[in-house]
């Protein structure tokens, strides 16, 4: 047993001081240190290295205190040293009992046994007992090694009856019970305050959530909206640019028709024309003067022919309307893109931007 204790103990050491670890610090390459011995072991050094294993560092590390190991070593320290333990009766010889009050007076600590006859005896009644506390001479003053007694008001710091004799004499003291229960009635307006604070807080919290909720929903709404906007007017574009195309369609279809029906008659016109110049031409040789004066009238009366002059075919499509309607859009279109780009949310450009 002993032999295991005191390999745990070695365990437990520092390479560098050869002493149980102070606020062991672990590096990278895994080995503990007490954390004050390896700062001095770095200290003025360029090149950071594992005292024990030599492993270099391409920088400093981050060193923080293994908390789990300085538990272990706080825990052996108090088992192998009980003694140094104020939180333990002073007059027990043997087995060190818990103690559980603390007299001012006598600045000691008691177990529940030797702690009989401060409750027993009339002249140990008058010492001033309190709960059992490890650093008791913090309840001593230590000029005049006396219980602190009273709370000086002046000065805000704790003193003892010759305290007032002395520096404090013409300062306002209480006893330190009075002030304690003056500074409690502080703390509960305090935490009343401090609640009060964590509610309004809370119920800001709430509301923010609330207004997120709220938000999100609303943006859900509003894309829904958006989209079944932005649908319909692809839709409208898609259809607008199926009938634009089907009318420019249709009135070339008709213009073709037209061209070819007024090539027809001219042709037949054309047909006539020549026929009649023939005869002409043959009558201005014949030597029959009376089929000559038969047929003159005939043939240089005005022929049955159209006036072609002011017919034509129009070159230009008639989609009047359906451009109208399109420019309209392309200028609602740039409105949009330049709201939505002041409001960070991008351009519009599908469909719309190739009408």
């Amino acid at each position: 047993m002993a032999s295991s204790s005191s390999f745990l103990n070695e365990e437990l050491q520092c390479s560098i001081c050869l002493d149980v670890f102070t606020d062991p610090v672990t590096t990278p390459c895994g080995h503990n240190f007490c954390r004050t011995c390896l700062n001095k072991c770095w200290t003025n050094t360029q090149t950071c290295f594992c005292p024990l294993c030599k492993e270099k560092f391409s920088r400093r590390p981050d060193l923080k205190i293994n908390t789990t190991l300085r538990e272990i070593v706080d825990h052996l320290k108090e088992k192998l040293n009980p003694e140094r333990s104020e939180g333990f009766c002073d007059f027990c010889d043997e087995r060190k009992q818990k103690a559980v009050k603390s007299c001012l007076t006598c600045q000691s600590s008691y177990c529940e046994t030797h702690l009989e006859p401060h409750l027993r005896l009339p002249r140990l009644k008058k010492h001033t007992l309190i709960n059992a506390v490890e650093n008791l001479e913090d309840y001593i003053c230590q000029k005049h090694e006396r219980p602190l007694e009273l709370f000086c008001r002046d000065d805000q710091t704790c003193v003892c009856l010759s305290c007032t004799e002395g520096d404090h004499r013409t300062h306002n003291t209480v006893p330190i019970e009075e002030e304690s229960q003056e500074k409690k009635n502080q703390l509960d307006k305090k935490k009343t305050d401090v609640q009060q604070m964590i509610q309004d807080r809370m119920k800001k919290i709430q509301e923010i959530q609330h207004s997120v909720e709220l938000r999100k929903r609303n943006t859900e709404e509003e894309k829904s909206a958006s989209v079944e906007l932005f649908t319909d007017l692809i839709r409208s574009i898609k259809r607008c640019r199926s009938e634009l195309l089907k009318m420019m369609e249709e009135q070339q279809k008709a213009a073709e028709k037209q061209a070819e029906d007024l090539i027809k008659e001219l042709q037949q016109e054309i047909t006539e024309l020549k026929r009649r110049n023939t005869e002409m031409e043959q009558l201005s040789h014949t030597d029959d003067h009376l089929h000559l004066l038969q047929m003159y009238s005939s043939l240089c009366s005005h022929p049955h022919t159209k006036n072609w002059t002011e017919i034509r075919i129009d070159s230009d499509v008639n989609v009047l309307p359906l451009h109208r309607a399109l420019t309209q859009l392309k200028k609602t279109h740039k409105a949009l893109n330049k709201k939505l780009s002041q409001t960070g949310l991008g351009c519009v450009q599908k469909y719309v931007g190739t009408v």
